[in-house]
C-alpha cells in the first residue's frame, strides 16, 4: 500500500490545514478492502489536504510502513478479542491529548463501536466530531442466524445493538455504496445523524499503467479460458458455486480453469468440492498474494460469486485491470461498479448457478463481446479513482475543520 503523491496541483485549498485526524482502524498492514480503503483516504486526506494524521489501530503492524507514519497500537501484544478497560482508557488518553481541532475518523464496524465508546468517555467539552465509516453490509452484518450456534448468536445480538447505539452518536456516517447507505438509514431509524455515499478509492491511473489494455477478444492461452477470482475463501463470497459452474462450464470448454486467489478456513472444503466434481486438476488454489493483480489480470474472465459485499474492492481491481466480468447482483455494491445496462460486465442473481454458469458460456464463447466489456470497465473504474473519493471526504470534513475544540 503506498500512499498518494504530493499533488502538482498547486490551486488545491488545504482544507485540513491545523486539523488532526485521528485516524482509527483495525490493522493497517492487511490489504482487506476496508484496510486499503482506510489507508488511501487518510493518506490522500493528508498529502492532499494538509491533515495531521494521528494514527490509532487495534493491533500492530507487524511490519514496517511505507510511510514510516506513527502507529498508537491498542493491543501492543497483537492479541485478539475484546479490548480490556486498561486499552479503552488508553485511547481515551489518545483523544483527550490529541492537538485540537481535530476529527475522529473510524474505519470498520467494531472499531466504529469501540471510537465512538472512547469519545463518549471523555468529558462533553472534549469530544470530538466523529466520522464513522461503515464499509460492509450492516444489515446481513447484525442479523442472527440460529444455526450458527448459540454464541455466534449471542455475539450478533450484541453487536446489532451496539452498533446502532454507537452510530446513533456519529457525527456522520460515511458507507462505500449507495445500497449499503440506504441499509443504514433503515438499520439506525428516525434520528439518526448525516448518512453520505463516498465508494472504496481505488489506484486506477498506477494500476491502468502497470497493465497496458489487451486486445480481450482473443483467450491469453488459445483454446484454454481462465476464469479467475480472488478475495478471502469464506462462505459469503460464494467459491463452492463457481467450483459448481465450472464442473459445466469444461462441457463445452474442456481446457477451462479456475484460478482462485487468495486464502482463508474454506480451503480444505472447496478443495474436496472441486474433487466431488471432478475438476481438481483444473482448480488452481493460489492462496495469499501480497500483489495478487498479476495474477488476476492474466486471465480472461473475471467472476464474483458473492452473497454479501460492501462495496467489493476485488471487483474495482478487476474492472480497473479491464477484464469482462460477471457478478451476483448482491447487496451491496456490484449493481454500483457495474451497472444494470450490461455495458459494462454482467450481474447474475445470488447463488444463480445457471444464471452465472450462462454469463461465463456468453463471454467465452464471444471475443467481442469480452473486449467491448473490458475497455468499458477500464474508462467506468475511473469513476472510482482515488483522487476523487480523497475531494469526497475533504468536503465531508471541512464542516469540522474550524470547530474550535480546546483540551485543557
Amino acid at each position: 500500500m503506498t500512499p498518494l503523491p504530493e499533488t502538482p496541483d498547486q490551486d488545491r485549498v488545504r482544507v485540513g490545514e491545523g486539523t488532526t485526524l485521528v485516524g482509527v482502524v483495525g490493522m493497517l498492514d492487511q490489504v482487506a478492502g476496508a484496510e486499503r480503503a482506510y489507508w488511501l483516504a487518510s493518506s490522500g486526506l493528508r498529502d492532499l489536504f494538509g491533515f495531521e494524521l494521528l494514527q490509532v489501530t487495534q493491533r500492530p503492524p507487524v511490519g514496517p510502513l511505507p510511510d514510516e507514519r506513527e502507529v498508537h497500537a491498542l493491543r501492543p501484544g497483537g492479541r485478539r478479542g475484546f479490548l480490556g478497560l486498561p486499552q479503552l482508557f488508553a485511547f481515551r488518553r489518545i483523544l483527550r491529548d490529541a492537538q485540537r481541532p481535530a476529527i475522529l475518523f473510524s474505519f470498520q464496524l467494531n472499531t466504529n463501536i469501540l471510537s465512538v465508546f472512547a469519545n463518549a468517555l471523555l468529558p462533553s467539552r472534549l469530544r470530538l466530531p466523529v466520522v464513522v465509516n461503515d464499509r460492509a453490509n450492516i444489515i446481513s452484518g447484525t442479523t442472527p442466524v440460529l444455526d450458527r450456534g448459540v454464541a455466534w448468536f449471542g455475539r450478533v445480538i450484541l453487536v446489532r445493538f451496539l452498533s446502532r447505539w454507537a452510530y446513533r452518536r456519529a457525527s456522520v456516517v460515511v458507507c462505500n455504496s449507495r445500497q449499503n447507505a440506504d441499509q443504514v438509514r433503515e438499520f439506525l431509524g428516525k434520528g439518526h445523524p448525516p448518512v453520505s455515499a463516498i465508494p472504496n478509492p481505488v489506484e486506477v491511473g498506477a494500476i491502468q499503467d502497470r497493465f497496458p489494455e489487451r486486445d480481450r477478444s482473443s483467450f491469453l492461452r488459445p483454446g484454454k479460458p481462465v476464469i479467475v477470482g480472488h478475495g478471502r475463501l469464506f462462505h459469503d463470497k460464494g467459491w463452492e458455486m463457481l467450483i459448481r459452474v465450472l464442473a459445466r462450464v469444461r462441457n463445452e470448454f474442456p481446457a477451462a480453469r479456475l484460478r482462485v486467489v487468495g486464502e482463508g478456513l474454506l480451503l480444505p472444503q472447496l478443495e474436496r468440492l472441486a474433487e466431488e466434481f471432478g475438476v481438481s486438476e483444473h482448480c488452481d488454489f493460489e492462496g495469499f498474494a501480497d500483489d495478487p493483480l498479476p495474477q488476476v489480470e492474466a486471465a480472461d474472465v473475471y467472476v464474483l460469486a458473492s452473497r454479501s459485499e460492501g462495496m467489493p474492492n476485488s471487483l474495482l481491481e478487476a474492472v480497473a485491470l479491464g477484464l469482462p466480468c460477471v457478478s451476483t447482483d448482491c447487496a451491496t455494491g456490484p449493481a454500483e461498479i457495474l451497472g444494470r445496462d450490461e455495458r459494462t460486465g454482467r450481474l447474475v442473481p445470488v447463488d444463480g448457478e445457471d444464471e452465472m454458469t450462462a454469463a461465463i458460456l456468453e463471454l467465452l464463447r464471444d471475443g467481442a463481446t469480452r473486449h467491448a466489456l473490458a475497455r468499458a470497465a477500464r474508462e467506468r473504474a475511473w469513476d472510482f479513482r482515488t483522487e476523487a473519493c480523497v475531494e469526497a471526504y475533504a468536503a465531508l470534513l471541512a464542516e469540522y475543520c474550524a470547530r474550535d475544540d480546546t483540551a485543557s
